[in-house]
């Protein structure tokens, strides 16, 4: 793979941030790798974002392809980016997000280090909104239940077996994959609307005899308000995230880990990502008894759903996953 005749096709999902896709698109313009396309697919409530994209094309010295989806589900808003791409590989990153200038140069070497087997890379990801800018991802690994380990010291081992509990895994905002490799395994799954949606591509990868490897790039991260949270730490997805990792361990950890064994790491995994952060906010944000309940009991809806279709899925009933995504609260 040459470095420099690769065709890369970085894809922008986003809804109801014009500022910061701006700045993002703005930002591209200092990329130094000179071969790539962008598309942004766009689930905005509102047609300002289109109006914004259209007044910024003469600024940029790149194409920009447009599309839009009517549901707020970064899976298939991703999957439509997939499909519109022209590019080999498929770079993601966030619309408050900011790479480095050798981003896409660095993203291509490490394919090219590790050759045809490698189906994905990814660099770190700091938080350029608290003081010191931490790392929010950093070589980090997830499980088949889906605990993860964001952040690991350098010369870690790399975890790419495909029978293996642990693996590797990228963080979507700095992120890429081969196409031709993310349509083998059918693109993202749509039912992860959001949270663990890049998790769980980057298993199945594995799982189909691909490596997922680190680079030494770093992209700025600027987290905004959006339909998920208001702020870090006051979210409001909490159906989505009780509901996506109720769903992930079913789909990858059921056949694999004795069930009560799965049922005791899935029910604590839960408390500690769901219930603990609900209650909380109780004394972060002062949130009222009545906020905190309706958190709970979209959380406990998000189990139900999640465990509904996890089994659903090992015994082929598709179409009632599929009805489970149609869910809304």
């Amino acid at each position: 793979m040459s470095n420099t005749s690769v065709l890369i096709s970085i894809v922008i999902c986003t809804a109801d941030r014009s500022a910061s896709l701006q700045k993002t698109i703005a930002s591209l313009n200092h990329i130094n790798y000179n071969h790539f396309e962008v598309i942004v697919v766009d689930s905005s409530s509102d047609d300002s974002t289109l109006k914004m994209l259209d007044f910024i094309k003469k600024d940029v010295n790149f194409s920009i392809k447009i599309f839009t989806s009517q549901i707020k589900n970064i899976s298939i808003s991703r999957n439509i980016g997939i499909q519109k791409s022209s590019g080999k590989i498929i770079a993601f990153i966030d619309d408050d997000a900011i790479p480095p200038t050798d981003w896409l140069d660095k993203l291509i070497a490490t394919y090219t280090l590790y050759g045809d087997k490698c189906a994905g890379v990814g660099g770190t990801v700091r938080d350029m909104t608290k003081a010191g800018y931490p790392l929010q991802y950093h070589q980090g690994i997830t499980n088949i239940i889906s605990n993860t380990i964001p952040i690991r010291s350098a010369n870690v081992i790399n975890y790419n077996e495909p029978q293996g509990f642990w693996f590797n895994g990228l963080m979507g905002t700095n992120s890429s994959y081969r196409k031709e490799l993310l349509e083998k395994i059918n693109g993202y799954d749509e039912f992860f609307e959001y949270f663990l949606d890049e998790t769980d591509v980057c298993l199945r990868l594995i799982q189909a005899g691909y490596e997922i490897h680190y680079c030494d790039t770093v992209v700025d991260h600027y987290p905004q308000p959006s339909h998920n949270r208001y702020d870090q730490k006051h979210l409001t997805c909490w159906y989505s995230l009780a509901k996506n990792t109720t769903y992930f361990a079913l789909k990858h950890a059921y056949q694999k880990i004795p069930l009560p064994l799965l049922l005791i790491r899935l029910a604590s995994l839960l408390i500690y990502r769901c219930l603990l952060r609900i209650i909380r906010l109780k004394f972060t944000h002062r949130l009222s008894n009545q906020i905190l309940w309706q958190y709970i009991q979209e959380a406990f809806k998000g189990v139900r759903v999640g465990w509904s279709a996890g089994i659903a899925w090992h015994y082929g009933n598709n179409e009632k996953i599929l009805n489970t995504k149609r869910i809304r609260l």
